[in-house]
């Protein structure tokens, strides 16, 4: 069985008369740049700026795309109308050439 040898003393011992005290502060932050009072706000301020006036923009856009899907709205309508009428034109023609072959069978 191995023996092993007592440790020495530390080399570094805390000296025994100076006393240990409770840290009377918890917490203190690290100190902040200076800054005017108002630097904070005129931030907040032109950021806010930027947001309405981004918001402007994408209104103006809206307002494009509104107008051009009620033009396409009116031009659909428009083609409808038209279509109909060819339509009926042609049944109209249709219905003619009918008649006009009877009337050559009659004739004959």
């Amino acid at each position: 069985m191995l023996v092993r040898p007592i440790p020495s003393k530390p080399k570094f011992q805390p000296a025994a008369s100076a006393p240990v005290e409770a840290p009377t502060e918890k917490f203190r932050p690290a100190p902040r740049k200076s800054e005017p009072d108002g630097s904070a706000i005129n931030r907040a301020i032109g950021e806010v700026t930027e947001i309405v006036e981004s918001l402007r923009q994408a209104l103006e856009q809206m307002e494009e795309v509104l107008e051009l899907v009620e033009l396409a709205e009116r031009q659909k309508i428009a083609d409808e109308r038209e279509i109909e009428s060819l339509l009926r034109a042609l049944r109209q023609l249709q219905s003619r050439g009918g008649r006009a072959d009877r009337q050559e069978r009659e004739e004959n």
